[in-house]
């Protein structure tokens, strides 16, 4: 028979900050091994670099929504803190994830069709599909070690996942290099290499995961029942939350286009900024899955503390994300710099300056709205979320974009400042219906 386990310490800002920093080191991982495949295939030639680079996009576009849907089992082992519940999530979670699974290898063998039909020149079709029908595999070992590691976050043990990450990227990177250059007399596999990579380093990453976590969980005699129906449980309730992560993915390249449509140098500079704001995002997605699976335990248990939670998490958020604003502004030249290379043009160094000065207060708004997010995932608040962030977001943001780029005739200028109203907009709707649910669920307690 299993028991819960002992009480948790009570949480403060130090303890949320401890158990969310491996966890940006996690996602950070994310990151630099799409960087490292691109550092590893970029030598092959351009064909093979742009192919890369795309289907690692595309893939990776499905991994990330997978593990937004995923990403509610921690809110059900918070919410029943046995060894058996969460062996049950964990299988409960693989079953969830076969979805994702079928879908990456199926873009993997047919896209090439699809990017045929698109008039992409057909070296570079060639390396997407040797480079994609590998990584399409990495889906699975990846979602079972995004499984394991919500085990971690919800007994607050996460320490273990930035060594963990460290290993991911070290194997990713090495391996890359002797898979896709070859050694000696072997010439390599090519950019399938990368794929294979990957797949091997996630995998390693899953095994010795499942080695750390057996502690917490317990499989055996799991009923299939109650895996099926935890993995409709996890649909029911992740399904709102891989949704908005779609929608949002989707509106960063459609603003992206529309800056294209305007100027190539709004491009750029919009991708630019879009990079930086990725380690916002890193940072407020690991504070979110920690404070969600703390928040999901109040409620359950009925401690009556899920709003001095929710602050917590808001503070903390905003806290780091004025930190990197306040940065980004002192040392934007530096940073424009690194990423706009010597031979940029004055106009474009220029736009990607004041872009990234204008852009940095914005910041705290995307940090917001990603922690509201994921503190109303432990109240178990997931359509209500998606329904407004899309609202905000397509309507509010880009529709705003559109009229201010159009009728209004600010062009490209537009189009960004209808973007950051989004995300505005976004974060005070969401603040709003967080802070009512998190004081309905301490009057409940």
């Amino acid at each position: 028979m299993s028991h819960p386990d002992p009480l948790p310490a009570p949480v403060t800002a130090r303890s949320l900050v401890r158990a969310a920093l491996p966890l940006g080191a996690f996602y950070l991982t994310e990151v630099l091994v799409g960087l490292t495949d691109l550092a590893v295939v970029g030598s092959l030639g351009t064909a093979e670099l742009a192919g890369v680079g795309l289907g690692k996009m595309i893939l990776l576009s499905i991994m990330v929504v997978g593990f937004a849907v995923l990403s509610v089992g921690t809110v059900f082992m918070a919410e029943r803190p046995t060894p058996r519940c969460r062996g049950a999530i964990v299988a409960a979670s693989l079953v969830t994830a076969l979805p994702f699974g079928v879908v990456a290898v199926a873009i993997g063998y047919r896209a090439e069709d699809l990017l045929d039909a698109a008039g992409y020149a057909p070296d570079v079709v060639r390396a997407f599909a040797e480079y994609a029908r590998v990584l399409a595999w990495a889906i699975v070992p990846a979602m079972l070690l995004a499984a394991l590691k919500n085990v971690l976050v919800a007994v607050g043990r996460t320490g273990a996942i930035a060594w963990l990450s460290v290993g991911i990227v070290a194997l990713n990177l090495a391996g890359g290099i002797l898979l896709v250059h070859g050694i000696v007399a072997w010439n390599g596999l090519g950019v399938a290499g990368a794929g294979w990579a990957t797949i091997l380093a996630n995998a390693a990453a899953a095994v010795a995961l499942l080695v750390h976590v057996r502690r917490f969980v317990r499989i055996d005699g799991l009923q299939l029942s109650r895996v099926f129906g935890g993995a409709v449980g996890i649909v029911r309730l992740g399904w709102a939350a891989g949704a908005q992560q779609a929608l949002e993915s989707v509106l960063f390249i459609v603003v992206l286009a529309l800056l294209g449509a305007h100027s190539p140098l709004w491009l750029a500079a919009g991708t630019l900024v879009f990079a930086v704001m990725e380690l916002n995002y890193v940072a407020s997605v690991a504070l979110g899955e920690v404070l969600a699976a703390r928040i999901a335990s109040a409620r359950a248990g009925r401690t009556g503390e899920a709003f001095r939670l929710l602050r917590l998490g808001v503070g903390i958020s905003g806290g780091t994300a004025a930190i990197l604003a306040m940065m980004l502004a002192l040392f934007t030249e530096p940073v424009a710099g690194i990423f706009s290379g010597s031979q940029a043009s004055p106009a474009a160094r220029h736009l990607t300056v004041d872009l990234l000065r204008w852009t940095a207060p914005v910041f705290l708004f995307d940090a917001w709205q990603v922690v509201l997010v994921h503190a109303l995932r432990g109240l178990r608040r997931t359509r209500l979320p998606m329904v407004l962030s899309t609202g905000c977001y397509w309507i509010v943001g880009l529709g705003s974009g559109v009229a201010l780029a159009g009728p209004v005739g600010l062009d490209a200028q537009g189009i960004w400042i209808g973007f950051c109203a989004g995300l505005a907009c976004a974060s005070a709707m969401l603040a709003i219906v967080a802070v009512r649910c998190a004081r309905s669920a301490d009057r409940g307690a």
